[in-house]
């Protein structure tokens, strides 16, 4: 038994040595030096494992320093930082918080100046609460910046709105017209621009119907002789950079003003003339301009005929009206009026003539004019009053002219009138006394506060026709 106990011990040692053996199997070494070498080799893992910890710890923290730092930097990058502005105003304005919004898209700009979503959103925001003046530099500042032509064509958008809202409730005035004609300028076939101007026209000057003063003259109307000038130079630059028909239509309309009285001063006339002159070698003509054109020129020359006499006049030499009245410019122009001839200006019995400012007045198509009086233009210089009626002495016309000066410091009265009448005539005085035969005579009329007028002769005195005065008649002349 115990050697078969033995016996099956080693063969099962065999097979298991035999086992290992095959399955690469090695026993360990249990020497000392064995168990030395084992020993250091685990102190030597054990450190291994202590640095690869480490390490990743190391790498682990820079790689999340890495994500954080890239984070803020690219947090802080200026496409992000306006997408951030322009995302939150989208928010503000979903939220009707347009004064937020705003805001925001003011600081994406600041950042970006040119992002066209910023411009476009903000314009946007302006438009939701009725800004459209706001509305309008947002697009075309942005327009300036980007060169965006979508930002250009919502600018021309917004105005041609503001300006069609705006002649619908009645308000369309002359800036009107050039905010449409800014269109134009960027679009000259815009079809919608051509026909708002020219439905627009009437309403642009119908404004001021009530007061002949208030276009032209008057700045606070917001009609200034200079915007209706610097609209049909504006109109004329654009049709010649791209004639057409429809743009030559609208500048022979918009040549002269739609109302029947308009008031021009005499300077601004004088400037109107040329401008007229532009148009007409630019585009043509018609009834109407060259009816205007006529005026202006017919007021030129009646101020040349007076323009001497009322520089004696304003330094005080009134007796100089004694020649004036029977110069053969005065007699020709009264004549004019006399004989009723065709004339631009208007035929009246007194015919006033004053250097500040000429009404004209349109009547059955054809304008005709005439200058400012006394009453109408108490700011004058000076009016002279030619007397076109018929009233003969001995057969010969008396010609009569009088002279109102300017007010002294704005103050009217006492007021002035001189009248020198050129007489050629004999009166009878008591007894059928014959009263020496006088050239010229110089009266006053002095009208006060209250409408009093007080008349008097100051004199009387000869020409060429003066008849010597012997003593008897002077007597004869103090009896009566």
């Amino acid at each position: 038994m115990g050697k078969l106990y033995f016996d099956t011990f080693v063969l099962g040692f065999i097979r298991s040595m035999v086992y290992k053996k095959a399955m690469g199997y090695r026993e360990k070494d249990h020497s000392f030096d064995s168990i030395k070498k084992s020993s250091k080799h685990k102190k030597r893992r054990r450190r291994a494992n202590r640095i690869d910890i480490r390490k990743v710890a190391i790498i682990g923290i820079a790689t999340v320093i890495t994500v954080v730092c890239g984070y803020a930097v690219y947090s802080h990058l200026p496409f992000v930082k306006v997408n951030k502005a322009i995302a939150a105003g989208n928010r503000y304005s979903e939220q009707a918080e347009y004064d937020a919004a705003i805001n925001s898209y003011s600081e994406a700009i600041e950042i970006d100046s040119g992002s066209v979503a910023a411009y476009s959103n903000m314009a946007s925001a302006y438009l939701s609460i009725d800004d459209s003046e706001s509305a309008k530099k947002v697009l075309y500042d942005g327009w300036q910046n980007t060169e965006s032509q979508a930002l250009l064509s919502n600018y021309l958008t917004v105005i041609m709105n503001d300006a069609v809202s705006t002649i619908n409730k009645g308000n369309g005035n002359i800036d009107t017209v050039l905010s449409v004609m800014s269109v134009l300028e960027q679009d000259s076939s815009n079809t919608d621009a051509i026909q708002l101007m020219d439905a627009a026209y009437d309403r642009c000057f119908s404004l001021y119907d009530d007061d002949v003063n208030s276009m032209f003259r008057c700045s606070e109307s917001g009609c200034s002789y200079e915007k209706y000038a610097d609209l049909i130079g504006r109109m004329l630059a654009v049709y010649q950079t791209a004639p057409s028909d429809e743009l030559k239509a609208l500048v022979l309309k918009y040549a002269v003003p739609s109302s029947d009285s308009f008031t021009m001063n005499y300077e601004d006339a004088l400037a109107y003339g040329s401008v007229l002159d532009n148009v007409m070698n630019t585009v043509g003509t018609s009834d109407e301009i060259s009816s205007v054109k006529d005026c202006i020129d017919n007021a030129q020359s009646v101020q040349d005929v007076f323009a001497d006499i009322f520089t004696q006049l304003d330094v005080g030499n009134v007796d100089d009206l004694r020649d004036f009245v029977v110069s053969d410019e005065y007699i020709n122009l009264r004549n004019v009026f006399l004989n009723n001839e065709e004339t631009p200006q208007e035929n009246t019995t007194y015919v006033a003539i004053s250097r500040e400012a000429i009404i004209l007045n349109r009547n059955d198509g054809k304008f005709s004019y005439r200058f400012l009086d006394f009453e109408e233009n108490p700011d004058t210089a000076g009016v002279i009053t030619l007397w076109a009626n018929y009233f003969e002495d001995d057969g010969v016309q008396r010609n009569s002219i009088s002279y109102e000066p300017g007010s002294i410091d704005g103050n009217m009265y006492p007021h002035t009138k001189y009248t020198v009448t050129y007489l050629k005539s004999y009166t009878n005085s008591g007894n059928n006394t014959k009263v020496a035969k006088m050239n010229y005579r110089l009266s006053t009329a002095i009208t006060d506060e209250t409408g009093k007028t007080t008349e008097t002769i100051v004199g009387d005195w000869g020409g060429t026709d003066e008849y010597e005065m012997d003593i008897k008649t002077i007597e004869s002349r103090i009896r009566a």
